[in-house]
């Protein structure tokens, strides 16, 4: 039986790992003969098949003002608790609008419970499921334990709630096995090992002109190897191991290319 599948996150825009698996995800699901969706604060999908909601991108004014409050702190004001219920009531509403207006079968929630960059999003998305019950897929890329930043912080009681929820129409999927056994030790949730993958069969385009130029740019020759690891330069992505396996093949033509800046997850 045909599903219409509904996809939710803060962002599925860009090259971002999430958007990136999203899309394979929702590749394979149409290849079935289900009807993807999508929800989000920043999109680069069919209008069509979308629903664009601004308050729910992670870097809207409203999320970042509450972030900055939250984070860094163990004390929470009555005007955050206030403000983000305001923005859980009004994303629950455009989550709900999202769900009738695509008669939506099946959720999957893309890392938006799983790490707090939106915590009303998430207590929004979390309400919803449990509001519906419409069965839903939990896909977990990185949890807030894993860093630093949010150690201390003063949501506790909505990351015990929502980052993720335990719920029974809820089937979670992460990315590894340490995130499989730090997500049962930690809350007693079991879960799905299923690895961010490439279609190796179906290579991407490429444009030779632009390819070159590209190796020119970053001072590689065209004799060089380029052995790309597709991650920022933080510490959970293991670089160091990259760099040892570079050195251990003994080869000057070998390059290690990182593909992306820290970001948000100091250095």
């Amino acid at each position: 039986m045909h599903k219409n599948i509904g996809f939710v996150s803060t962002r599925f825009a860009g090259t971002d790992g999430v958007t990136l698996e999203a899309g394979k995800w929702a590749e394979a699901f149409e290849q079935s003969g289900h009807k993807c969706f999508w929800f989000a604060g920043k999109l680069d999908r069919d209008p069509a098949t979308s629903l664009a909601v601004p308050e729910a991108y992670f870097h809207h004014e409203e999320n970042v003002w509450i972030n900055e409050r939250i984070f860094g702190t163990r004390l929470r004001t009555p005007d955050v608790t206030r403000k983000i219920h305001e923005q859980r009531s009004l994303l629950k509403r455009r989550l709900h609008d999202f769900i009738r207006m695509y008669d939506i079968d099946m959720l999957i929630a893309e890392n938006v419970l799983t790490i707090p960059m939106h915590v009303p999003l998430g207590l929004a998305l979390t309400e919803t499921i449990a509001e519906t019950q419409l069965p839903t897929v939990s896909h977990h890329h990185d949890f807030h334990w894993e860093r630093l930043r949010f150690s201390v912080n003063a949501v506790r009681d909505y990351l015990r709630m929502a980052f993720p929820p335990d719920l029974p129409n809820i089937r979670h999927v992460v990315i590894n096995s340490e995130a499989q056994e730090q997500l049962a030790l930690r809350t007693g949730i079991s879960s799905t090992v299923l690895p961010n993958v490439l279609d190796f069969k179906n290579p991407p385009k490429t444009d030779p002109a632009r390819t070159q130029a590209f190796r020119r740019s970053i001072g590689v020759t065209k004799n060089d190897l380029m052995i790309l690891q597709p991650t920022r330069i933080i510490q959970r992505k293991g670089i160091e191991y990259a760099i040892e396996l570079v050195k251990e093949l003994h080869d000057p033509r070998d390059k290690l290319v990182i593909s992306h800046k820290a970001g948000d997850e100091g250095y």
